[in-house]
C-alpha cells in the first residue's frame, strides 16, 4: 500500500501536465485564424513600406502586384493563408497604415498616389 501512495504525486503531475499542453493546443487551434491573419497583414504593411521606400509615390493600381502573391505560414504548422483579392486586400491595408502614419495619401492630377513617410 506504501509503494503505491508513493507513485500518486506522480500520477497526478502527469495528469496536470497533459491538461496543460492539451489546453494550451487548443487555445492555440481556436486564435490560428486570426494569427494567420495579422501575419499576413504584417507582411503586407512590410512589402508596402518597402516597395514605396524604393519606387517612391505609387497608385494603388501600381501596388497591387506587390502584395498579389503575399503568403503567411506559422512556423511548425500546415496552415497556410494567402492574398487571393489583392484589391480588397490592399483596400483594408491602406486605410489602416495611413491611420498609423506609415505612409501618407496625396492627390496628383485626380489620381491618389501612397508616398512613403519617413
Amino acid at each position: 500500500m506504501k509503494l503505491i501512495l508513493h507513485y500518486i504525486p506522480y500520477v497526478l503531475l502527469f495528469a496536470a501536465a497533459t491538461a496543460l499542453i492539451y489546453g494550451w493546443g487548443l487555445w492555440r487551434a481556436m486564435r490560428q485564424e486570426q494569427d494567420l491573419s495579422n501575419l499576413l497583414s504584417s507582411k503586407g504593411v512590410s512589402a508596402v513600406r518597402k516597395t514605396l521606400r524604393k519606387k517612391g509615390p505609387l497608385s494603388r493600381t501600381e501596388l497591387e502586384p506587390v502584395v498579389k502573391n503575399l503568403t503567411a505560414k506559422m512556423p511548425f504548422g500546415r496552415e497556410q493563408i494567402a492574398v487571393t483579392s489583392p484589391k480588397e486586400f490592399l483596400d483594408s491595408l491602406l486605410p489602416y497604415m495611413v491611420r498609423q502614419k506609415l505612409i501618407t495619401e496625396e492627390r496628383e492630377n485626380g489620381n491618389i498616389l501612397y508616398r512613403y513617410r519617413k
